[in-house]
């Protein structure tokens, strides 16, 4: 009898296992390989479910920063921005083709539409780096930076003696680091920055006990801002690789921009973001944080998507499936890792077949073996 009660209870466990593994898992593939697991492997399986595809710290976090980034942009567009709906009504001729990308990314995903922007592009290291070390000298209020890798190399000093002379200046400098992919910021390098008035936190602290936990939701973001005027982002992080300058050494090819004007504005707001979840001192946005809300620079019209375990949406997928959805004569594609999802596979091949010109540019040698495989297959 002990036994029956035993495996009945057994199977109950496993039946409601198996409904919250078909709640919550978004990826068709997973949710098979999760259910086969459970249904299969006794016990274990389960347990292998709650510890590794339940990220319960996760959720709470994440669901708690979602709520208060929401609450935060709209204060900050009633306060110091323009309302991204009235900006797509008035850009709405200057837009054209690209009217549908940006009413989706306005509308459903809330990322503002910016006019008034100046957009320099920035080639490799050989570009980018000269060009932020001359902005960073010449900020008078504040400097924010958040890098995923930043390696303590020639470039990396350089920043860092500016950070330094700045905030000895009465520069507010605000710094965070991915703790996983930049694991040259030690202490000694902190030491330094914090001495000299730098406030610096590291994004998700890596402990061998939480594993398991954070090694998968790190900060990729690559973002300066400079006074609440000038921003810099892309893909290129904080490292000397990225210069050219070394005979026979591999090319590093990566592109970066600099934006001045309105466009600053959702990088500064995920700047304030990103800081108030790491950062044990909370931050309030002033006037000066937002100065680039009102000016005007040039005419380029600007939209930055963002996307993150905090988004509710994924957000910069979606916006290069509509992207390819709605392209008409060609698509070129450059990327140092492509793996892509079938969404995206699928919607390359809708457009080959379509007629379109379908161009994809991968490295012939990447800096990782394992996605350059990936990659290949």
């Amino acid at each position: 009898m002990t036994s029956i009660i035993i495996a009945a209870i057994y199977v109950i466990i496993v039946i409601v296992v198996c409904l919250r593994v078909i709640y919550d898992t978004r990826s068709t593939t997973k949710t098979i390989a999760y259910l086969l697991v459970c249904i299969f492997l006794p016990i274990g399986g389960i347990l292998f479910y709650l510890i590794f595809g339940i990220n319960f710290w996760k959720l709470k976090l994440y669901d708690k920063k979602s709520a208060e980034g929401k609450k935060m942009l709209d204060k900050l567009e009633k306060e110091w921005g323009i309302p991204a709906d009235k900006s797509l009504r008035k850009d709405e001729a200057e837009l054209g083709d690209n009217d549908e990308l940006a009413a989706m990314l306005v509308k459903e995903l809330h990322t503002p539409l910016t006019s008034g922007n100046k957009v320099k592009v920035l080639v490799n290291g050989e570009e980018k780096f000269p060009e932020v070390l001359k902005a960073l000298e010449e900020a008078q209020h504040h400097i924010h930076i958040e890098y995923y890798i930043y390696e303590n190399d020639d470039v990396g000093k350089q920043i860092e003696n500016i950070l330094i002379a700045k905030a000895k200046e009465g520069v507010q400098v605000r710094f965070i680091y991915d703790d996983f992919g930049s694991p040259s910021i030690d202490k000694k390098v902190e030491a330094r920055l914090k001495e000299a008035g730098v406030e610096i936190y590291p994004f998700q602290k890596v402990l061998f006990y939480l594993l398991a936990n954070r090694l998968n939701y790190r900060n990729h973001r690559k973002i300066i801002v400079i006074d609440g005027q000038t921003a810099f982002t892309g893909g290129i992080n904080v490292s000397g690789k990225y210069v050219n300058n070394k005979p026979g050494g591999l090319y590093w090819r990566d592109t970066h921009l600099r934006i001045d004007g309105p466009g600053v504005f959702y990088l500064q707001y995920l700047f304030f973001t990103d800081w108030n979840f790491c950062c044990a001192k909370k931050m309030k946005p002033s006037e000066e944080h937002f100065a680039c809300s009102k000016k005007q620079i040039e005419n380029t019209l600007l939209q930055v998507v963002a996307s993150g375990p905090d988004a509710d949406q994924p957000s910069v997928l979606f916006s290069i499936l509509q992207a390819i959805n709605l392209a008409k004569k060609e698509i070129l594609i450059t990327t140092p890792y492509f793996i892509p999802g079938d969404s995206i596979l699928d919607a390359l091949k809708i457009a080959a077949l379509r007629g379109l010109s379908v161009k994809l540019l991968v490295p012939g040698i990447s800096d990782s073996k394992l996605v350059n495989a990936a990659s290949k297959s």
